[in-house]
């Protein structure tokens, strides 16, 4: 398989910058706090340890206000469950759906929120020739097309973490234009999945570019179509 650095060179123009940037951290929280401001909504989100930090929870911020999506799908519950919901509410995206595999905590966290949350234990599948512990997809993708999709679960693991998120790419289960989003991408078994998802977006023949957010943690991005700017926020 093509390198993840070859393979993000070559889409971008740009040498692979995995590492998180600490120092970023501050101002991606004064820049979320500000827009959250402008929307008259108080700052109730707890961005530390495992949660969602301040970079991911701005980026969801500035899609929800500027691009307005129709319908995304969350994985893995917890701030950024909340935070879509807020902007559900306020009718700023369209549906929302949450994946989770704890049922206790989808409990917990759906009780806070306006959408559902689907609680699938996970289950072995065969995706991109492994065999990884993974979602029910079929549940997920029945009778919905995404968006924007942002990847936060299940837990982590070594290698090819989170690589059923292969399956959102199968078939028309995005839409045309859509973000998808996967945080802790400077861990290496977020950077195996990455990797797969170039070559399988490659493989589809996509028009599509990626970018990266860095701070206490790191997203990609990768966007096509009219989410294409998603990648500069």
């Amino acid at each position: 398989m093509i390198s993840l650095r070859h393979q993000w060179h070559r889409v971008t123009g740009q040498p692979f910058p995995l590492a998180t940037v600490p120092a970023l951290e501050p101002i991606y929280r004064d820049l979320f706090l500000r827009e959250l401001r402008r929307l008259g909504e108080e700052d109730r989100f707890f961005p530390v340890g495992g949660a969602a930090n301040y970079s991911l929870l701005y980026l969801i911020l500035r899609i929800g206000v500027e691009f307005r999506p129709r319908s995304v799908l969350d994985i893995g519950a917890g701030e950024s469950t909340l935070l879509w919901s807020m902007l559900h509410r306020r009718g700023l995206v369209g549906e929302v759906l949450t994946l989770e595999d704890d049922a206790g905590w989808g409990e917990r966290i759906g009780a806070q929120v306006d959408h559902p949350i689907l609680v699938t234990p996970l289950q072995q599948r065969s995706i991109a020739g492994r065999t990884v512990l993974t979602y029910d997809w079929d549940a997920a993708f029945h009778e919905h097309v995404f968006d924007v999709v942002v990847c936060d679960g299940p837990r982590g693991v070594p290698r090819h973490s989170r690589a059923g998120i292969l399956s959102a790419l199968e078939g028309d289960r995005l839409g045309k234009d859509f973000a998808l989003i996967l945080d802790d991408a400077e861990r290496i078994g977020e950077q195996d999945t990455i990797t797969a998802i170039h070559a399988r977006l490659q493989a589809q023949g996509r028009s599509y570019v990626a970018g990266t957010v860095q701070a206490a943690k790191t997203q990609v991005l990768f966007a096509t179509g009219r989410y294409e700017p998603v990648t500069f926020l």
